[in-house]
């Protein structure tokens, strides 16, 4: 199986959880869904600070990886940018399960923000510098390159069902946990 293969069946599979997750959101309940989804589309972008890593260390099972050149210089900023994408992402989960869970207005809108900038940072990425294969790209006559597409943008549908099936239990009337 390719590599681009099996990205398209992560990308079925991750489709199908976050189906399923919304299907049963009201047995799983609605806030845990949401912490479920934000914590589904987060393991799919260990794939930034992975491959910084990766290529960092030099790694020889990726083909660009034997391409790159790094100073030293910018080879500890290459790393230390994927030591806080991973901190960053554990903050993502910490708000998530600790105040999406919660019902707190405050990580509702946490995650809203980091959506808005980096889903749309992510998506002005493909268009500029690297696409991952995504065929959003072509009606901007783009020739689309890569692939990873697939499970990489799950994210984005995911961490947006989040915030849809969290915003009636954390907005309502009924909700009288603190911002």
């Amino acid at each position: 199986m390719s590599m681009q293969q099996q990205a398209q069946l992560i990308g079925v599979i991750g489709l199908a959880i976050i189906i399923a997750l919304l299907a049963f959101q009201r047995q799983i309940g609605k806030l845990r869904t949401a912490a479920l989804l934000v914590t589904l589309g987060t393991v799919g972008l260990l794939e930034h600070p992975g491959f910084s890593i990766a290529y960092t260390l030099g790694a020889k099972s990726l083909p660009e990886a034997r391409q790159l050149f790094l100073i030293p210089h910018a080879k500890i900023h290459f790393f230390m940018a994927a030591v806080y994408s991973l901190i960053a992402l554990v903050l993502i989960l910490f708000i998530a399960w600790e105040g999406l869970l919660r019902g707190r207005r405050t990580a509702w809108y946490a995650i809203l923000g980091v959506l808005i900038v980096g889903g749309g940072l992510e998506l002005m990425a493909g268009r500029f510098i690297y696409q991952h294969g995504s065929p959003i790209y072509a009606p901007f006559g783009i020739s689309i390159m890569g692939f990873g597409w697939e499970y990489l943008y799950l994210y984005l549908i995911a961490w947006t069902g989040a915030l849809v099936v969290s915003f009636r239990p954390i907005f309502g009337k009924s909700n009288k946990e603190p911002a």
